[in-house]
Order: structure tokens, then sequence, then C-alpha cells
């Protein structure tokens, strides 16, 4: 009996442990980051108020932020 419960509650652990690890690796938890490229424009080229605009997109099922400048 006692048998039985300790092997019902190892195998309940694995699968929650499988469940949380395979719930973690289908949101990217475990895919390093990718570095986001940024672009200097020189002040010398751009005339007027200048403000960073940025916005958020969806690359590759993660979401990155993408900065540009934005002159008035």
């Amino acid at each position: 009996m006692y048998k039985a419960i300790a092997i019902s509650a190892v195998a309940a652990a694995m699968g929650f442990t499988a469940l949380f690890v395979g719930a973690a690796d289908a949101t990217g938890y475990f895919k390093r980051q990718m570095p986001v490229a940024t672009v200097e424009i020189p002040v010398e080229q751009v005339a007027g108020d200048c403000v960073m605009q940025s916005r958020w997109v969806s690359d590759a099922g993660r979401m990155v932020e993408v900065e540009r400048p934005v002159c008035y």
C-alpha cells in the first residue's frame, strides 16, 4: 500500500515537473535573448526637435523593442 502511494507521488512530481518545464520552453524562457541592434544618427544631419519613438514588435514569437528617431 505504502509502496503504491510512494510511486504515485513520485510519478505526480515528475509529471508536474515536465508540465512546468514544457510551459517554460514553449514561452521561450530557456532561449537566449538576441541583442537589439541600435542605429546612431549623427546630430549634424538632423534638423528640428527629435525624439526617440519606441514600439514593441513580434519577432519569431518573442517581443522586441524597436526604437527610431522622429524629427519634427
